[in-house]
């Protein structure tokens, strides 16, 4: 049987052998779910990066999951608790700098960050329910 015209847009999996730059930490409570650049999806010209923070004794202090930087190109961040009770509570703490600007936020949110602006520190503390943290940007590929 032929394969499907477009089976190849559905990404299942992270990256392989993906590259973080060296502002971001990957830590060890972030799971790793998707991501699409050009590279995993052809012809793509945004990239996408799919994660879940997991509560634990690893979140439970301050735990920086980027430094301050920019990009030549706008960035969607996201964070959604998984929380039937109240889908708002973001069940941590999130401090997030944009422009010199500090933000701390307790509600799931969505940001934008236009290009070229300087944001982070990203700090992530006292998780306590599972965070569906979603990137995406305006390049085709996350460098």
């Amino acid at each position: 049987m032929a394969e499907k015209k477009y089976a190849k847009n559905f990404i299942t999996a992270d990256k392989p052998d993906l590259k973080l730059p060296e502002y971001r930490h990957d830590q060890d409570f972030i799971k790793r779910v998707t991501h699409i650049d050009a590279d995993t999806v052809p012809g793509a010209k945004f990239y996408n990066e799919c994660t879940w923070i997991v509560p634990g004794d690893t979140t439970k202090g301050e735990n920086v999951l980027a430094d301050s930087h920019t990009h030549s190109w706008g960035q969607l961040l996201c964070m959604y608790v998984y929380n039937y009770d109240d889908i708002k509570d973001l069940g941590a703490e999130v401090e997030f700098t944009i422009d010199g600007e500090k933000h701390v936020i307790t509600e799931s949110f969505s940001a934008f960050i236009p290009a070229g602006v300087q944001h982070g520190p990203l700090i992530i503390r006292n998780a306590t329910k599972p965070i569906f943290f979603f990137s995406a940007g305006s390049t085709e590929k996350y460098e």
